[in-house]
């Protein structure tokens, strides 16, 4: 299980994913920025706005108003999962800061500002698109180039086929791929089966992924069920497998989602919420037992390192993110709780998120 952990680890947020592109903030699922680590808790940005709700209409201001404060904190990975967050639940009270965070320090919080402009088609930023596609950063330069083509600029779209046919590092690709896949522009599918024959692609099962999620969600049925014959590899590769086809919403993954969620050979519970957030998202309860008891997990080992980290904050985040689209109310006080509790910023960024979903949709 260790190379599926150290998927998750990049994928802190991913596992949403809110933006599928980025790994290692939020997204479901592929590669993207520089890995960062989930443990320890980050100490800063664990400020609270929450108190006794009065309603669900106060939960949910509460939550929005969490996420916001959250966009401002002094940890870029938290701060970078908040805009994530807002992109999705509070697109419009988050543009002020997603357009700051194009000046951010961090790498990480700029792609996330730029791809969430790009999300929400901020035309006000499009100023700010030449200075993005010369970032020092490569995922950046990405990030702002899915952006403009958002914002009807197609020749950006060129610096994202050149980094897939290239031969930037896997994950550079793997996110040049997924951010293709998010554009919705079927004139893409004959630029990525092509890239799924180039060498380098072929030999990369992270990159190869990544183009089948995209391909899948420009209506390649053959791809969702490449996806699918992908969660029988091997740990790592089954997980990322799950996390993209989670991020789809397609019915046809029902089964291979089902499958997992019940598998009794599975060791580690990790799978089993990524597939219960998966069934959640096409309709599917059933997890919903499963995510609350995970809800507080604490792991046993009691003394982490970085080649075997605790498991508790990836467990616990992917138990909230499958409880969002699960969308039963009766998580409420319990994610209400870890959003009140300042102890893992990260985590009230998680619970935020979820009672947003499952109140505000």
């Amino acid at each position: 299980m260790n190379g599926a952990r150290d998927f998750l680890r990049r994928t802190a947020w991913g596992l949403v994913p809110l933006l599928a592109a980025v790994a290692g903030c939020a997204a479901p699922g592929s590669a993207a920025p520089p890995p960062t680590s989930s443990e320890p808790a980050p100490s800063g940005g664990g400020l609270s706005l929450f108190g006794p709700p009065r309603d669900e209409r106060d939960l949910l201001a509460r939550a929005k108003a969490q996420l916001l404060l959250a966009a401002e904190s002094d940890v870029p990975e938290v701060r970078c999962n908040a805009i994530e967050a807002l992109v999705k639940v509070a697109p419009r009270e988050g543009v002020p800061r997603f357009r700051a965070a194009l000046r951010d320090d961090s790498p990480l919080v700029r792609y996330a500002g730029y791809a969430a402009l790009g999300e929400v088609r901020d035309s006000e930023s499009l100023a700010a698109l030449a200075s993005g596609v010369s970032d020092e950063s490569p995922f950046v330069r990405l990030a702002a180039a899915y952006a403009g083509a958002r914002l009807g600029k197609s020749g950006y779209v060129r610096l994202l086929v050149d980094t897939l046919k290239g031969r930037a590092p896997d994950n550079q690709r793997a996110d040049a791929a997924a951010l293709l896949g998010r554009l919705g522009d079927p004139r893409a599918v004959p630029w990525l089966k092509a890239a799924l024959k180039t060498g380098p692609n072929e030999r990369s099962k992270s990159v190869t992924l990544s183009i089948h999620a995209a391909l899948a969600r420009l209506g390649q049925r053959d791809s969702v069920q490449e996806l699918v014959r992908y969660t029988q590899g091997d740990a790592a590769t089954r997980t990322e497998a799950l996390l993209l086809l989670a991020d789809l919403r397609d019915r046809e993954a029902y089964a291979a989602l089902r499958y997992r969620f019940l598998a009794p050979g599975e060791e580690y519970v990790e799978a089993r919420l990524i597939a219960a957030r998966g069934l959640g998202a096409i309709g599917d309860p059933e997890g919903y037992d499963l995510a609350m008891r995970n809800l507080t997990f604490t792991d046993s080992n009691t003394r982490p390192t970085p080649e075997n980290p605790s498991r508790t904050f990836t467990v616990r985040s992917l138990a909230a993110h499958a409880l969002a689209e699960i969308r039963d109310k009766r998580a409420l006080p319990g994610l209400a709780r870890i959003a009140a509790s300042p102890d893992d910023p990260r985590l009230q960024v998680a619970a935020s998120y979820a009672i947003c979903r499952i109140i505000g949709s």
